[in-house]
């Protein structure tokens, strides 16, 4: 069973942001799955890693974007990129010093806040113009 489900609702219309969030989406998957299974503390750390490596670079784009659109709610969601960071790195620490409890699965929250935040993001690129996505190098389908 999927940690998180694929919303078509998610979709912002711009391939790279898109893209971003089926794999992050994948990603949690796949570590959920790996849990489950009971693999290696190394693999579900590692993949936990490659989440928390792609989720900074999606969140950094989007808060420069944020901060250049201003955002009324950026310290806000900025807040919210930091929980969602923290937690995985908590996670992920607990996987590499061996003190996870295996089995148990991600928390609820991860996915409440990355279904969260998606939704903002359709919600945040769906306001900015085609000229200011250019500047960023992005561009709608």
């Amino acid at each position: 069973m999927a940690y998180i489900n694929w919303s078509p609702a998610y979709d912002t219309g711009i391939p790279e942001i898109d893209y971003e969030h089926h794999r992050l989406v994948e990603l949690l998957n796949r570590i959920h799955e790996l849990i489950a299974e009971r693999a290696e503390r190394r693999e579900i750390a590692d993949s936990l890693a490659d989440f928390h490596t792609l989720a900074a670079a999606h969140f950094a784009l989007e808060e420069k974007i944020m901060r250049d659109q201003k955002y009324r709610g950026f310290e806000e969601r900025r807040a919210m990129h930091y929980r969602l960071l923290e937690q995985v790195r908590e996670i992920m620490d607990s996987y590499e010093t061996g003190s996870c409890r295996t089995g148990k699965g991600l928390p609820a929250t991860l996915r409440e806040w990355l279904s969260e935040a998606m939704d903002i993001d359709t919600k945040l690129f769906a306001e900015i113009n085609e000229a200011n996505l250019r500047r960023w190098g992005l561009n709608r389908r």
